[in-house]
């Protein structure tokens, strides 16, 4: 680097040459392995994930045998597939136990078994057409799309034109292909209109934006294509079949309990029709006490999905190094591993080398892999496995955590913007005031049963080195600031200056002090800066170097700086539990001025929702009445049936109260299916 004398001064003379490492960010940890290395496969979008997968695997397996020495492996802990099996399984048994369940009660009501037979044919055959279509129009076959599809709609045409058929044939007197041809001519007006009103009623599904609209949509054009093709099937197909099947020497005798129902029925119909005021008035009575329970149900934006395992994010004081997290996470990951509902368990410290999640050190996040639910230990419960961790995280001071799920955190991330399910944003300039004003939030959201997993997101704290440079001393020497700050960056950073480069590799090279020459305040403040006249100038000479406590991370949102609190709720509904935080924080905190709040997360999205939903349904209703009024010919008609539909809503909401569920999106969808089925049932009524 120089010569003294004729002696020249190597790099070795003046410095340690060493193999180094880029300071580390994070770990990864995997059951027993304290130290491992984690890599993730995305999916790209509008793939098979199946397919996908099955290749991930293949190539593992490649690598695995051809590429890795010995003693090195890659090996999955987390595959998609394994859910997705899960998902198919479930789908496979509703599909089954749907049908099933159909043939059974058209046996049970029609009291023939070929008429039952029949009409559940329908039921393949207008999947198979709806497959079809899914599979033109790119939509995607999942839990919600197919697990969700109602068989007791899809056969309601051909459950009318067989029991019309069999009406005509209980009567006598008419051949049998002249049966079907009356009973056909007689329905088909009917069954058109009732058919496209249940498909109006779905229409909302298509035009939900969001995480429902991508979960719903799916089902909205499954439902669509199934029905649109059992009522063309219902027409074609199925008086083909009746004319096979039946043959010209059946005579059609309907169940006993069904003619005792209706003998018993009639009498009580002429009674109500006598006093028609008292029957509307108790109908009304019974609406407005349903009504009125509905204020007890409770909101919720979507059910849980059941992944079979369990996130967990733990987050320690700001100011901890890697060992110190690394130690936590040692003791935690061998507590969770003797849990015997635990299969295996990953945990990921601090960011990962490609900078793609920007945290710190304090920032731990858990894979909880359970075992399948066939190798569960008998009486064990997710519910109490989750109570028992929070035992254990109890016992460690100074932490924060919260549960979710693989994918669910991702989605609560995507939704809120940070690491929880729901968050309150406070947004202003000054990190000090943010900071104050997030303990105060955080202290009402502790006063509201049902909060849980409760933290800030910290900016503040940080312990700082802070230069700060004397512009007037550093124009005195002649010194401009880019020069004093390369200086700082060499010396205590450690920037690289030029690259060794080995067969195909490359290396940085580093130029750094000491450790003893960086560690304290004093020493940084001898460093020496290269002044235009050959002498060289103590950096405290020119900028004042001193220890302060700074921001460690500043979360910005739309150009403004902002602190979130993250929450999740648990044991409550979520809508009334984020109602009583926002009264609390409403009433008990003031906010500077030019200083706002919002609440983000899930709560945030249900709201968006049913705004959506209370403009959407009313246009679908009114679409609905057109139909009605093309159909019957008049306005009269149309208000009768359109009258029942609230009535409707009487059986649905005593179902979500014997099911201790909530009033969900999802249950909103469920209402709307309920609404198109009430309004066909008005229609055959009044058509016949």
């Amino acid at each position: 680097v120089a010569i003294n004398q004729g002696v020249p001064i190597r790099i070795g003379d003046v410095a340690k040459v060493e193999i180094g490492n880029a300071p580390r960010l994070g770990m990864f940890q995997f059951n027993d392995n304290p130290d491992s290395v984690e890599g993730i496969v995305y999916l790209r979008r509008g793939e098979n994930a199946t397919e996908v997968l099955a290749r991930v695997r293949n190539t593992v397996e490649n690598i695995n045998k051809q590429i890795l020495p010995p003693g090195i492996e890659v090996a999955p802990f987390y595959d998609r597939q394994v859910l997705l099996d899960i998902t198919i399984g479930t789908v496979k048994h509703t599909l089954f136990f749907g049908i099933s369940l159909v043939l059974a009660v058209l046996f049970f009501f029609l009291g023939n078994l070929r008429a039952a037979a029949v009409v559940a044919a329908v039921i393949p055959l207008a999947l198979c057409v709806s497959f079809i279509q899914m599979h033109l129009w790119s939509v995607p076959a999942n839990l919600i799309s197919l697990g969700a599809i109602d068989f007791g709609v899809i056969v309601d045409s051909a459950v009318i034109l067989t029991e019309n058929v069999m009406r005509h044939l209980e009567e006598g007197g008419k051949r049998l292909k002249q049966s079907i041809i009356i009973a056909t001519s007689e329905v088909q007006r009917a069954m058109i209109y009732s058919t496209g009103i249940i498909i109006v009623a779905y229409s909302p599904l298509f035009f939900m934006g969001g995480v429902e609209g991508i979960i719903f949509k799916p089902m909205a054009f499954t439902m669509g294509f199934a029905l649109i093709a059992a009522m063309i099937l219902s027409l074609t197909f199925l008086p083909a079949m009746i004319s096979l099947v039946f043959g010209e020497s059946m005579h059609h005798k309907p169940p006993g309990f069904i003619t005792r129902l209706l003998n018993s029925y009639k009498p009580l119909l002429r009674r109500w029709m006598d006093r028609p005021l008292t029957v509307i008035a108790v109908a009304v009575f019974v609406l407005g006490l349903t009504l009125l329970s509905v204020t007890r149900l409770g909101t919720a934006f979507l059910p849980t999905l059941e992944e079979n395992n369990i996130w967990l994010r733990v987050s320690l004081p700001n100011t901890v190094d890697l060992d110190y997290s690394v130690k936590v996470a040692n003791q935690l990951r061998e507590t969770f591993l003797k849990q015997p509902e635990i299969e295996k368990v990953a945990v990921q410290i601090g960011r990962p080398d490609d900078g793609t999640d920007s945290t710190g050190v304090f920032n731990q996040e858990y894979g909880l892999y359970l075992k399948s639910p066939d190798n569960m230990p008998s009486g064990s419960s997710k519910k109490q496995l989750i109570a028992n961790l929070e035992k254990e995280l109890k016992k460690l001071p100074g932490m924060t955590y919260s549960f979710s799920q693989y994918i669910q955190d991702n989605v609560n991330e995507a939704l809120s913007g940070v690491k929880g399910e729901n968050s309150v944003k406070i947004y202003g300039a000054d990190l000090v005031v943010l900071d104050q004003k997030a303990q105060e939030v955080m202290a009402q959201l502790r006063k509201v049963r049902g909060v849980a997993d409760e933290g800030i997101l910290k900016e503040l704290g940080q312990p700082t080195l802070n230069i700060q440079i004397d512009r007037e001393r550093a124009a005195r020497y002649g010194i401009n600031v880019n020069e004093i700050q390369t200086v700082v960056a060499n010396a205590i950073g450690g920037a690289a200056v030029t690259n060794l480069l080995e067969d195909e590799k490359t290396f940085g090279i580093a130029v750094r002090l000491n450790p003893g020459s960086r560690n304290d305040t004093a020493d940084i403040g001898r460093l020496l800066v290269d002044s235009p006249n050959g002498s060289a100038i103590p950096l405290s000479m020119v900028a004042t170097v001193q220890l302060s406590d700074g921001p460690f991370f500043i979360y910005r949102e739309a150009g403004k700086r902002y602190i979130a609190i993250k929450f999740s709720v648990r044991n409550r509904d979520l809508g009334s539990a984020v109602e009583d935080a926002q009264h609390l924080v409403s009433k008990n905190i003031t906010l500077p001025p030019n200083y706002s709040i919002s609440w983000d997360g899930q709560f945030n999205q249900m709201k968006q929702a049913q705004k959506k939903l209370m403009l959407i349904v009313p246009l679908a209703l009114l679409g609905i009445f057109l139909l009605l009024v093309s159909a019957f010919g008049n306005f009269r008609d149309a208000v009768i049936v359109m009258i029942n539909v609230p009535f409707a809503a009487i059986g649905g909401v005593i179902a979500l109260h014997l099911a201790g569920e909530t009033l969900s999106i999802s249950a909103f969808f469920g209402f709307l299916s309920l609404f198109g089925i009430a309004i066909q049932d008005g229609v055959i009524l009044i058509s016949f």
